[in-house]
């Protein structure tokens, strides 16, 4: 299974993350911002340390690590892992989605989210995604249920943070919901969301 690559949205693409981008995604995860919305993908550290994080990544074909890039720039990465075997159908679980605090509020989020399902269901022929989401994380569980997403189990007072309990919500989109839901985009109304590149 190729796994990767670029995957075009409309405002956005998910590329291959370079070298470059470790700076960026160092400083996202020490952002208190990021941090408060939901998992981060691995600690602040020096960029030697970011070096081999990459390197570690690029080793396991079951994860996948994007950057999401607007106008050239990183603006956030998504990182998911990919689920086979005999004893289920083909998934896949989001891992980390994060975009840059800055650029909040700006359609990034959706636009990456939509291509990203897109190139899971239409090319990779998943069955089903799931991810989990903090339960006040208003933004990505408004994108989760205009994806198709419905919720199917809820934790209570999971992560403590700000002096308090917050929950956790699981979250998951089946194939037929997404054909269902999408159904008259099938051909793609704006470039192709993946290239070979």
């Amino acid at each position: 299974m190729a796994l990767g690559g670029i995957v075009r949205g409309k405002i956005v693409t998910l590329r291959t993350p370079t070298e470059a981008d470790l700076p960026t995604f160092a400083r996202w995860m020490a952002d208190m911002r990021v941090r408060r919305m939901g998992r981060i993908w691995h600690e602040p550290a020096m960029p030697a340390t970011w070096k081999e994080r990459l390197t570690e990544q690029s080793k396991n074909e079951r994860y996948v690590l994007w950057t999401i890039e607007r106008n050239g720039e990183a603006v956030g990465l998504v990182r998911i892992q990919i689920s086979v075997g005999l004893e289920h159908a083909p998934g896949a679980h989001l891992e980390q989605f994060i975009v840059d605090p800055e650029r909040w509020r700006g359609g990034i989020g959706w636009d990456a989210a939509f291509a990203l399902h897109r190139y899971l269901f239409d090319y990779l022929d998943v069955q089903r995604v799931g991810t989990a989401l903090h339960s006040d994380n208003t933004a990505a569980l408004r994108i989760a249920e205009r994806l198709g997403y419905v919720e199917f189990a809820h934790g209570h007072d999971v992560y403590y943070r700000d002096g308090g309990y917050s929950d956790e919500s699981w979250v998951i989109i089946e194939r037929p919901a997404w054909e269902e839901r999408f159904a008259s985009e099938r051909e793609y109304e704006y470039e192709s969301v993946v290239s070979a590149d």
